[in-house]
């Protein structure tokens, strides 16, 4: 089922969100990483599985939490999204929605970009909450979102 189409219009209009891990030692980790999204607001990103949060991650089941905002807003007019969900390794169709997002990766036959995107798994964050945040319609003004998936 589609998302809500605030949520949608939302991520539409950004591309970069912060993701926050746990390691198994209980450790914290937070970094930002581009995403493209599903009409479910599923988000696909990319990343190295020997980077800190790709090890939390592994082969996924594994909860997280994640914001998307954008930099340099005045308090009054603040807008944002938080999300909890659960991580995993993406299934074969995310690559395509990430590359209709960002046609540049088709481009990157050789060089560094090339070396990096050979290194890289797709991952993929099914919403279980998402929370958005828009102070232009009153200060702390929230709706929120829970997403039952079977």
């Amino acid at each position: 089922m589609p998302a809500p189409q605030p949520i949608l219009d939302f991520l539409a209009a950004h591309n970069t969100l912060t993701l926050a891990t746990v390691g198994p030692e209980g450790t914290p980790h937070a970094a930002a990483v581009f995403y493209a999204y599903t009409p479910e607001a599923a988000l696909i990103f990319l990343s190295d599985p020997n980077s800190q949060h790709g090890q939390h991650i592994g082969q996924g089941g594994v909860r997280v939490a994640a914001t998307i905002q954008a930099d340099d807003q005045q308090w009054q007019r603040i807008t944002g999204l938080q999300l909890h969900g659960i991580a995993a390794v993406a299934d074969h169709n995310a690559r395509e929605v990430y590359l209709t997002r960002f046609p540049f990766i088709y481009i990157a036959r050789t060089g560094p970009l090339a070396r990096a995107m050979s290194k890289v798994i797709f991952y993929q964050i099914t919403p279980t909450w998402i929370r958005l945040i828009n102070n232009r319609l009153g200060f702390g003004h929230k709706q929120e979102w829970r997403f039952d998936h079977d």
